[in-house]
């Protein structure tokens, strides 16, 4: 640009770490060596500063210069020292509606009620209604589009399977176009479902790993794990305020105390174990894409990949609770629910996909405990007055259909047909 000016000139980045570039020491011939201006007579902090002056001096028609206030890890940026002292500033937010668009759907995205009035919007919108064939507002999509092909073929969790099979088009703005929800800030009075079932499963994940090794969760007294428990609510009422909305403190507590009684049902419901049992609580599996902390005294590696048998798809997630007896002959995967009992909770399956994990908890088990154990999948609901156990009849059955519908929903969405299911709201 220097050689070749511009009456125009707009400059992007100008902040004190980018511009001008620093001179940094010959990592080969450091400077009591060789002096830097006699190794480097032009450093590229003295380039750019010549080029900046030249090319702002034949900006005779205007120039602007544009930086972020913040880098990407929502740290301040100064202005850049080549930036004239005085000059106007003026501060555009990201939410504001821009002047210029770069395309219509730029401009229509930044003007809803514009896109609302439209006459050829709401004309479109007319005739897809009484079309009987699908459309692009039912979800209609180009078939073997390559990002929906890259969101089918990552590695899937239970949710991203749930909306899946029952929401395509929600699996498609979440998963292929990355859009999520903001989170409110704002202190609540009450924690949703999700949040509440992830302080009950935070308790027993704590409790459970103060009792193992010793004196083992299969061994402990009722005391002992009334003990482990209480220091497991002590320390998450301390810690989780630090890290996530919580209610207010006298809320707070009682949110505690509620969670904390579930989860001593839960921890209290078998009362006899095999002699050597051992057992584990968020035990992570088919983690191979993420970073995970060095644990020691595993079933298995967490980074070890996990497929639905008879497809390709590959499933990661964490096990509510396995048990697994001494001589590794026997395995029980416990998948807790902290809402209501459903009714005819006794014939749920795959739940017409909404009770994916007690199936995907199975698979993983049998894929990645040696020696092909015998697997008992529970599903247990803590919600009603006494947990109420239901165990999956037919782990073999469970798993094929699982692999069906999945495999029917990639060929679905591979087809560009992604519309709404019965999770759509």
């Amino acid at each position: 640009l220097a050689a070749a000016p511009r009456r125009w000139v707009r400059l992007l980045g100008m902040t004190t770490r980018s511009w001008p570039r620093r001179a940094a020491e010959d990592p080969l011939i450091p400077s009591h060596v060789l002096s830097r201006g006699t190794l480097d007579p032009d450093p590229v902090t003295a380039q750019d500063r010549r080029a900046f002056q030249v090319i702002t001096a034949q900006a005779s028609g205007g120039c602007i210069l544009s930086r972020s206030r913040r880098n990407a890890q929502g740290g301040l940026l100064a202005a850049s020292p080549l930036a004239p002292q005085g000059a106007g500033v003026q501060v555009l937010k990201r939410a504001r509606i821009p002047t210029h668009a770069f395309s219509e759907a730029d401009r229509l995205l930044a003007r809803p009620d514009e896109a609302a009035n439209s006459p050829a919007a709401a004309n479109a919108c007319w005739r897809d209604w009484r079309n009987p064939a699908i459309t692009a507002h039912d979800g209609r999509t180009r078939a073997d589009h390559p990002v929906i092909a890259r969101a089918i073929y990552a590695v899937q969790s239970a949710t991203s399977l749930r909306l899946m099979l029952r929401d395509p088009l929600a699996f498609l703005w979440r998963y292929a176009l990355g859009w999520r929800s903001v989170p409110e800030d704002d202190q609540p009075l009450t924690l949703d479902a999700r949040a509440y079932g992830d302080l009950v499963h935070e308790l027993l994940k704590r409790t459970v790993d103060t009792l193992e090794p010793r004196p083992g969760y299969s061994r402990a007294a009722r005391h002992e794990i009334e003990a482990a428990l209480a220091e497991a609510a002590t320390t998450v009422s301390a810690e989780w305020p630090l890290k996530r909305s919580v209610p207010p403190l006298l809320l707070w507590r009682h949110t505690v105390d509620a969670a904390a009684q579930l989860a001593l049902k839960a921890l209290t419901l078998d009362e006899t174990f095999q002699p050597g049992t051992r057992s584990w609580t968020e035990l992570a599996f088919g983690r191979a894409d993420e970073a995970l902390a060095a644990a020691i005294d595993l079933p298995w590696d967490p980074a070890a990949p996990v497929e639905i048998t008879g497809t390709t798809v590959r499933v990661k997630g964490s096990i509510d609770r396995l048990d697994i007896t001494a001589t590794g002959n026997a395995v029980r995967v416990s998948d807790y629910k902290t809402g209501a009992e459903p009714k005819k909770a006794d014939q749920i399956v795959l739940g017409g996909g909404a009770e994916l994990q007690r199936v995907i908890y199975a698979l993983a088990a049998r894929q990645l405990v040696p020696d092909n154990p015998r697997v008992v999948a529970r599903l247990i609901y803590l919600g009603g007055g006494e947990p109420r156990v239901y165990k999956l009849p037919d782990i073999d059955r469970a798993i094929a259909e699982i692999a069906d519908h999945v495999r029917a929903a990639g060929v679905l969405l591979r087809q560009g047909r992604a519309l709404p299911g019965p999770d759509a709201r």
